[in-house]
C-alpha cells in the first residue's frame, strides 16, 4: 500500500513528503527543505529506499538540502523543465537577497513535462504544470492524493509576488485543479493537509 509521511523541514516549515510502499519500502522524496539531516534520519528510521528526489518548484526553502539528499542516497533529482534555471540562480530561487547564503542546485537528471505520466517502481503519478507561484511549479497527482507544493494550501494559495510569480497564471493553474475529483486528499507545501472537496467549499480562490 502506498503511504505518505510528512516531515516538517526548516525554519519556514516546509512540508517534505515521503511517498512510499509499505511492503517494498521503495520511496519518492518530495521537497526536502532545509532540514536535510532530519529527513535523512526519518528515511533511515523507517528503512526506506528512496529512488527519486522531486522538487515541486525552485524556491530555496524547498530545495535547500537537495544536494545533501542526492549525495546520501545516490538518487536523481527531478523538476519541471522550466524550473532548472531557478534552482541554479540564487536570485531567482530567492536565497539572495532574502537570506545570508547563495543557493545553487544544478544538474537535475529528470525534466518533467506537463501532463506526463511518470512511473516509479511501486506507483505512478501525473505531473500537472501549475505556474503562478513560480514559472515551473507543479502538482503531483497520485491515485487518491495530490501534492500541491506552494500552488494550493488549506484555505489559501501560494504567493505570486516572488521571483517567477504571476497571478494570471495562478488563476489558470487553479482552474486545472478545479477539474479534479473532490475526494482527493491535498498535501500542500506548508501547513495542514486538506481535501479538494473542502477547498471547493471554503477556499475563496477555488469558489
Amino acid at each position: 500500500m502506498v503511504k505518505v509521511k510528512k516531515v516538517i523541514s526548516g525554519a519556514l516549515e516546509v512540508n517534505c513528503y515521503i511517498v512510499y510502499d509499505d511492503e517494498s519500502l521503495k520511496a519518492a522524496l518530495i521537497d526536502p527543505g532545509e532540514s536535510g539531516s532530519k529527513v535523512i534520519a526519518e528515511i533511515k528510521k523507517e528503512r526506506l529506499e528512496p529512488e527519486i528526489l522531486i522538487n515541486t518548484h525552485g524556491h530555496f526553502d524547498h530545495i535547500y538540502s537537495d544536494d545533501q539528499i542526492r549525495k546520501e542516497f545516490k538518487i536523481p533529482l527531478a523538476v519541471f523543465k522550466d524550473e532548472v534555471e531557478m534552482l541554479a540562480d540564487p536570485y531567482k530561487n530567492a536565497s539572495k537577497p532574502h537570506t545570508d547564503f547563495a543557493l545553487s542546485v544544478k544538474n537535475p537528471k529528470i525534466l518533467f513535462e506537463d501532463n506526463q505520466e511518470f512511473k516509479l517502481s511501486f506507483t505512478a503519478f501525473k505531473v500537472i504544470h501549475t505556474p503562478g507561484h513560480s514559472e515551473g511549479g507543479i502538482c503531483l497527482l497520485f491515485n487518491n492524493f495530490l501534492i500541491t507544493g506552494d500552488t494550493l494550501f488549506a484555505g489559501n494559495i501560494g504567493r505570486t509576488d516572488l521571483p517567477g510569480g504571476n497571478i494570471e497564471k495562478m488563476r489558470q493553474s487553479l482552474a486545472k485543479i478545479k477539474k479534479l475529483r473532490p475526494d482527493i486528499t491535498v498535501y500542500p507545501g506548508h501547513s495542514s493537509q486538506t481535501t479538494l472537496a473542502n477547498e471547493f467549499c471554503h477556499n475563496p480562490y477555488l469558489k
